[in-house]
């Protein structure tokens, strides 16, 4: 009997051992699993707060892009002559800048399966439609090349080369655009400009197409609208 109870005894001492040492190893992964799902909500907040400032700039940037396209349009319909400010609004009209999202993190808690660490299921939902909506707009930051080559293709090469030199629009190092600045074209030929704008009046084709231009930067501006209220749903979530 004796024996009996010692055995049952040691039983029992290795089953509380290896309970205690199964909670002590999940205590030790709780805490691990909580010090990287903070690290991750840091990380995506971080990448999303940059989004939201790239995407305010580029709401600005495609709001004068779309302004250039309307004066132009105005010219093309009216008789003024052409000017300094249709010649910059022209080439203004056709400026791009793509938008990507800063997805590593989001892609890393993907891929990685880490995912799951994230138990609010409202911050997972908006993180996938923030995530889902930027990659489904990603065609729209791309402009249809037609206004583009049209315009820049009857700009002459030195007045175009004059507008990058006197108007910079981007930094030098990182080609980033920084707006719109006001500016001087002090060498342009105008009698020349003047006669190859001119016949543009009589052409549908430039209407046409800066007409869908002017369209296309309208939903620009307006699928980034949509992405920062998505940001903000995001950052909101995360508190």
């Amino acid at each position: 009997m004796k024996q009996q109870t010692k055995l049952v005894g040691e039983f029992v001492l290795i089953v509380v051992g290896v309970l205690v040492a199964l909670a002590v190893e999940t205590a030790l992964e709780d805490r691990h699993d909580a010090g990287l799902r903070d690290e991750y909500i840091a990380r995506i907040k971080a990448d999303v707060e940059a989004d939201k400032r790239a995407i305010a700039n580029r709401v600005e940037f495609f709001t004068s892009v779309q302004q250039f396209c309307n004066d132009v349009l105005y010219w093309l319909k009216s008789d003024a002559p052409v000017d300094q400010q249709v010649v910059l609004a022209s080439f203004y009209a056709a400026e791009v800048w793509p938008f990507v999202p800063s997805s590593d993190t989001y892609q890393d808690l993907q891929n990685t399966g880490n995912i799951r660490l994230l138990d609010d299921i409202d911050l997972r939902t908006n993180l996938s439609a923030y995530y889902n909506k930027a990659k489904l707009s990603q065609s729209g930051w791309d402009p249809t090349e037609d206004y583009r080559a049209i315009i820049r293709g009857i700009i002459p090469n030195d007045v175009q080369r004059q507008i990058r030199e006197n108007c910079p629009t981007t930094e030098a190092l990182d080609q980033t655009p920084t707006g719109f600045p006001p500016c001087q074209l002090p060498d342009v030929d105008y009698e020349l400009i003047a006669r190859l704008f001119s016949p543009l009046k009589d052409d549908l084709t430039l209407y046409r197409t800066l007409t869908y231009r002017e369209s296309e930067v309208g939903v620009m501006v307006y699928l980034l609208q949509q992405q920062l209220k998505l940001a903000d749903d995001v950052l909101r979530q995360i508190g």
